[in-house]
């Protein structure tokens, strides 16, 4: 049975495996592949997805950490500084909206004591 194994299939076999183990063989993969797969596919095609795998994964442990690190950093501070920012529009805004609440209540609580007062003044109370 001649099965044509995708690119996709083998690339993400081989990530899985690098992910598990952290060094992989060629002729593990093969070997994984024929397990899973029941076929291996070309053995250059197949080398050639892992060579390209493996340069990935070398290029990305080779990235320093200090890099990763400077560029988290600095987009840390720039979302701190933009929520620090919404923190206190926000603050502002309660403050306000709790000042025009209570100047409303005192207008009210004023009214209702002058009403008081004009009934008792009437005689009607």
């Amino acid at each position: 049975m001649n099965r044509r194994l995708s690119e996709e299939q083998v690339r993400s076999l081989c990530r899985e495996l690098l992910a598990k183990t952290g060094k992989l063989s060629g002729r593990a993969l093969c070997a994984e592949l024929r397990a899973r797969f029941g076929a291996v596919g070309k053995t250059e095609r197949v080398f050639a997805i892992w060579r390209d795998e493996m340069a990935a994964r070398a290029q990305a442990v080779a990235m320093p950490a200090d890099a990763a690190d400077a560029a988290d950093a600095a987009d840390l501070k720039g979302r701190l500084a933009a929520a620090e920012h919404a923190a206190a529009k926000n603050l502002k805004r309660a403050e306000l909206a709790e000042y025009r609440a209570q100047a409303h209540l005192e207008q009210w609580a004023m009214e209702v004591e002058r009403l008081r007062e004009e009934l008792a003044a009437l005689g009607g109370g």
